[in-house]
């Protein structure tokens, strides 16, 4: 029995193969239009209409999949796909192999059973569909044994430049799972109608591709590969954008029930899920479908215990999602409240997780639809320095990069949601408002209230003196702020200078300061408000 060997021999056979059948027209076929009827099984025929060549790899294949007795015993419509629509699947197949540097000599049988299996079906039917049967205006739902959708209808062709002036065929369609006709894949029959003894068959055309736009997903899956090149940290700056999950594709870095991105974003548009510009900035996903995913390749920086979080928007009620970590729902059902429109956002958070640090995927799932999702979240709930060593006196303490630990460790503040204009970037489920600070750059901390503190972890090189400097803005004289080492206010409470804007930035200094050297807890504190804050600097003497 002949098996397609390699490109070189796919390519060549299926040259071979398109001359002879353009010579002869697929005669065998069109002199077989006015019978009709055939006393063998379905099987049989195909055998016995396998005179050039034309289904060689096919009949191997049924015979694999064990499909051939289906065929021989069983009650079904098979639309039957030629050789060169296996070898033109083949072809794409060792295509990709060869772009990812690997040989491109796969064969059929170096294809899983599995997908040849699955495929397969999608081109067998339980029950009779003759052309006749399927003249209605809209087609015919047809439902194979996994259950799996696709849609026959009969249609006539072009016949000397007049529409519907040729011959009636059957267009056969792979309804990818929409609704939607634009997302279907098509092909048309080349011969209907062969009426068997136990079923009915149509001859595809030859420039069918087998598997509709399934097969490459299925027999050659794209290897899960973080969007960045490297692992999302956790818990990073804070948070994990929700539109840069894994590459991958459908079935492997996602799973969205259309192919094609109805979002307006312009991002990923290649993709089936569906991205939509942020008014938090970058994107969010929505058009949402229950079931749907997308996986995110992680490194936890530390092991310990966090808080999970999921920042939602939705006009609708009963909207729930969860999250994964390694396939393992470690957040529980996260029901998400009915706001005022898609782009109204709010926070929800799920059950506390305990992380182990090291590599994991976590898989964002959407349970009950109707929402947008912007980002995602895991932070820590124990005090950790802000990029995991204590930041180093002398030298700059930047506000935004308080302990990781939450509400009473890394900082108080009177809300619960960061509301400046950066959380989309920095620290985007915890309670200081961090905000993009255009006059000298990076973050600074905004909307402060009295009371409210950031705490640090820092390590005092030395002993001695030194200068504080708190970096500060505002349009007020109202601004009070102090400083303290271990619980102890060590620079007393100083006034905020009026500098003329949020954004215009000068120097507050508290000079002559004795610190001690070692590993001490700094607080920032607020005392009066109206300013903003972007930095501490220890100057030695």
């Amino acid at each position: 029995m002949k098996r397609i060997i390699s490109s070189r021999h796919i390519l060549a056979a299926a040259t071979l193969l398109v001359m002879a059948a353009g010579c002869r027209k697929n005669n065998e076929y069109r002199d077989m239009e006015p019978v009709r009827e055939v006393k063998m099984s379905s099987y049989d025929f195909l055998v016995q209409a396998n005179k050039t060549g034309l289904y060689d790899t096919l009949i191997h294949l049924l015979n694999k999949t064990g499909l051939a007795e289906k065929l021989k015993t069983n009650t079904n419509t098979f639309f039957a796909p030629q050789d060169f629509s296996i070898t033109s699947a083949m072809e794409n197949l060792n295509f990709i192999r060869k772009k990812r540097g690997e040989a491109p000599n796969w064969t059929v049988d170096s294809v899983r059973t599995g997908v040849w299996d699955t495929l397969l079906n999608r081109y067998l039917i339980s029950g009779i569909y003759s052309l006749d049967s399927l003249r209605k205006g809209d087609g015919v739902d047809l439902m194979n044994v996994y259950e799996y959708e696709m849609s026959a209808k009969a249609i006539s062709t072009t016949a000397s430049g007049i529409d519907n002036g040729g011959s009636m065929v059957i267009q056969f369609s792979d309804k990818n799972n929409s609704r939607l006709i634009k997302f279907w894949v098509s092909t048309l029959t080349e011969s209907a109608n062969i009426k068997t003894t136990n079923g009915i068959v149509h001859m595809l055309e030859p420039k069918h591709v087998f598997g509709f736009s399934s097969f490459l997903g299925m027999a050659y899956p794209s290897q899960l590969t973080p969007y960045w090149g490297i692992p999302a940290l956790i818990p990073g700056t804070g948070s994990i954008d929700i539109a840069y999950y894994d590459r991958g594709g459908e079935g492997v870095a996602y799973h969205d029930f259309e192919p094609a991105n109805r979002g307006n974003g312009k991002f990923r548009f290649e993709e089936g899920v569906d991205t939509d510009v942020c008014t938090e900035g970058p994107y969010n996903i929505g058009f949402t479908f229950p079931g749907e995913w997308m996986k995110y390749t992680v490194k936890v920086e530390y092991t310990g215990l966090y808080a999970s979080y999921s920042r939602v928007a939705t006009p609708n009620a009963n909207c729930i999602m969860h999250m994964e970590v390694d396939g393992v729902d470690v957040t529980g059902l996260m029901n998400i409240p009915k706001g005022t429109g898609y782009q109204n956002w709010v926070t929800v958070r799920g059950k506390d997780v305990q992380l182990t640090a090291g590599e994991h995927v976590v898989n964002y799932v959407v349970d009950a639809a109707g929402h947008n999702m912007a980002r995602l979240g895991f932070v820590p709930l124990f005090r950790k320095p802000f990029n995991g060593t204590p930041l180093q006196i002398p030298g700059t303490i930047p506000i935004v990069e308080f302990d990781w630990g939450g509400e009473g460790i890394g900082y108080k503040d009177a809300t619960v949601q960061n509301t400046g204009n950066a959380k989309h970037t920095m620290r985007a489920f915890e309670g200081p408002d961090t905000e993009l600070n255009p006059g000298e750059g990076g973050f600074n901390t905004g909307s402060l209230a009295v009371g409210e503190y950031t705490s640090y972890t820092v390590n005092i090189q030395k002993s001695g003196k030194y200068d504080i400097n708190f970096r500060v803005a505002s349009p007020n004289t109202t601004g009070k702020v102090h400083a303290e080492i271990d619980g102890v206010n060590v620079t007393t409470v100083l006034t905020v200078p009026r500098t003329g804007a949020y954004a215009t930035y000068t120097d507050l200094f508290r000079r002559d300061v004795t610190l001690t050297a070692g590993e001490h807890q700094l607080k920032v504190v607020t005392d009066a408000v109206g300013f903003n804050i972007s930095k501490v600097i220890f100057i030695a003497k």
